[in-house]
C-alpha cells in the first residue's frame, strides 16, 4: 500500500515536470513567434522607406553602382502575385537577415546588374509558398534602381553542395533557394531551386 502510494506520488510529480517543461518551451515558442514577426514587420517599414528615397537625386559611379549592398543593407520587395507572397529582401545569408527576411546572397551580381542575382530564405517562414511556384508564374522585384520582372522558367531540387546554380547561366537572371523537404523536421538534406528570366 505505501509502496503504491510512493509510486503515484512519483508517477505525479514525473507529470508535473513534463508540464512545466512543455510550458517552458510553448512560452519560448510563442516569445520566439512574436520576436519574428515584430522584426518582419519592422524590415517591411524599412524596405518601403528606402523604396519611397529614389537613387536618382545624385549620380552614382559604376563602382557603387555595381558594388553589392553591406551586410543587412535594403534590396528592395519581392513579390509573386499568385503565390501571395511579398517579402523584405536585405542583403546577406546569415541569421540576422535571413530571420525576418529574404537574403540576397552578396557574392552573385546585384538585381540590378547583368548576371545570376540569388536570393534564399527560410522554407518554413517566408519561402514556403515556394512549395507551389510553377513555371510561368511571375515575380516582382521593387528596388530603389527601379522595379524588375522576372518570369519563372524551372525548379528543381539540387544538393546543399550544388553552388553551379549560382553561376552565370544564360538567360537565367534570379535564383531562389530554400531548403527541402519543405515539411521536415530537423536540417533538411536538399535545397529547392527556382530559375526565373527578366521579362
Amino acid at each position: 500500500m505505501r509502496s503504491s502510494r510512493a509510486g503515484r506520488r512519483l508517477l505525479s510529480g514525473f507529470e508535473g515536470l513534463l508540464l512545466l517543461v512543455a510550458a517552458i518551451f510553448l512560452g519560448y515558442y510563442g516569445w520566439r513567434s512574436y520576436d519574428i514577426w515584430r522584426e518582419q514587420a519592422k524590415a517591411v517599414v524599412e524596405v518601403e522607406q528606402a523604396l519611397g528615397t529614389t537613387t536618382t537625386g545624385r549620380h552614382l559611379s559604376r563602382e557603387e553602382f555595381a558594388a553589392p549592398p553591406p551586410l543587412g543593407g535594403v534590396i528592395g520587395r519581392l513579390t509573386i502575385p499568385r503565390l501571395g507572397l511579398s517579402a523584405p529582401v536585405k542583403a546577406g545569408e546569415d541569421n540576422s537577415v535571413l530571420d525576418f527576411s529574404v537574403g540576397y546572397l552578396r557574392d552573385t551580381p546585384p538585381p540590378w546588374m547583368p548576371g545570376n542575382s540569388a536570393f534564399a530564405a527560410h522554407r518554413d517562414r517566408l519561402f514556403r509558398p515556394l512549395e507551389n511556384i510553377v513555371a510561368g508564374d511571375e515575380i516582382d522585384l521593387s528596388t530603389t534602381h527601379g522595379n524588375i520582372r522576372y518570369r519563372v522558367l524551372k525548379t528543381f531540387i539540387v544538393e546543399p553542395d550544388d553552388v553551379w546554380v549560382l553561376d552565370q547561366i544564360p538567360n537565367v537572371n534570379l535564383t531562389l533557394i530554400t531548403c527541402y523537404p519543405f515539411y521536415y523536421v530537423g536540417r533538411a538534406p536538399h535545397r529547392f531551386v527556382v530559375q526565373a528570366g527578366k521579362l
